[in-house]
């Protein structure tokens, strides 16, 4: 799990790099607003790789901590 959590980590570091001059464009004053396909692409299996990882450790916390109560059960 403590893996999950740091891949997860280390995803979002390039997401923000690709996130910010794609805001400054956005905010920017331009009048053509073109963002780049690849970006686009990249920011959205970054962020579907997140979620499979956040989802993968909510669903790991959850087994262990039934676990946890199961067992704090049988012992009581």
């Amino acid at each position: 799990m403590e893996d999950l959590i740091k891949f997860r980590i280390f995803l979002t570091f390039p997401l923000i790099g690709l996130l910010l001059p794609d805001t400054g464009l956005l905010l920017s004053d331009t009048k053509h607003h073109i963002l780049s396909a690849n970006h686009t692409i990249i920011e959205l299996t970054l962020l579907t790789s997140i979620i499979i990882c956040s989802i993968g450790i909510h669903y790991l916390k959850r087994k262990t901590n039934k676990k946890l109560n199961k067992d704090s059960l049988i012992r009581a």
